[in-house]
């Protein structure tokens, strides 16, 4: 038994020194999932823990992905270790998001798919943002307008143009996500992208842009269609 307890220390030990070199860079994905285990849990073997989290959910991301219910299906996940687990996938998306605070205006779309994709990389259902702007481009507000389930979002048209109204914007930047990673717009983002923009021009308030995020990157709905020349 001490013997066993030298072994996985020294083992254990072998990671973190690993880890300090190069942040494990080049080691596998189940060594990475088993250092964290290992600080996690301190007293216990957790290599078939690794594997087995692995093997359930397929890959890194699907592992801190999976709700703490989910993870504690999996045998040797506890409660405490399901919740940090967990934690990972809210801390990132946590900093994605805090990227966003220094950021003071959109001039363009790069610019728009950097900002949105801060908020919408992780999501695995649609969701719809708005950006407010004044007219140099200096951010008013951010809205999250609606949030739908799988690939499906309820576009409310009447809130986006409360929103523009009640923040005196001179032009707003809508953008959504397709958890599908497929960035093509469908024929519904484009009846919406003219049905919206036609009514905030009544309203004199200009749609700027509207962006599909897949991942960390995206395409402008508006770009798209200028080139087969929607109106």
């Amino acid at each position: 038994m001490a013997n066993d307890k030298l072994s996985r220390e020294g083992h254990r030990q072998r990671m973190r020194n690993a880890y300090l070199a190069d942040y494990m860079e080049n080691a596998p994905d189940h060594n990475v999932l088993e250092l964290f285990l290992s600080v996690i849990i301190p007293r216990k073997d957790v290599k078939e823990v690794s594997y087995n989290l692995l093997n359930r959910f397929k890959t890194l991301d699907g592992v801190i992905s999976a709700s703490p219910k989910t993870l504690m299906e999996v045998d040797g996940v506890g409660e405490s270790t399901a919740i940090e687990l967990s934690l990972i996938s809210t801390i990132a998306k946590r900093a994605e998001i805090s990227r966003n605070n220094s950021v003071e205006a959109l001039n363009n779309t790069d610019e728009a798919i950097e900002y949105f994709s801060n908020f919408l990389k992780r999501e695995k259902s649609e969701k719809l943002y708005m950006v407010t702007l004044r007219s140099n481009n200096t951010i008013i507000n951010t809205h999250l307008i609606s949030s739908g389930i799988a690939n499906t979002v309820n576009a409310d048209i009447q809130l986006i143009v409360s929103n523009a109204i009640n923040d005196k914007a001179s032009s707003v930047i809508l953008a959504h996500n397709h958890p599908s990673f497929n960035a093509n717009p469908s024929a519904e983002d484009i009846s919406f992208t003219i049905n919206i923009k036609n009514v905030l021009e009544k309203m004199n308030i200009f749609l700027a842009d509207h962006v599909i995020i897949t991942g960390d990157s995206g395409i402008s709905v508006l770009n798209i269609m200028k080139k087969f020349k929607y109106k």
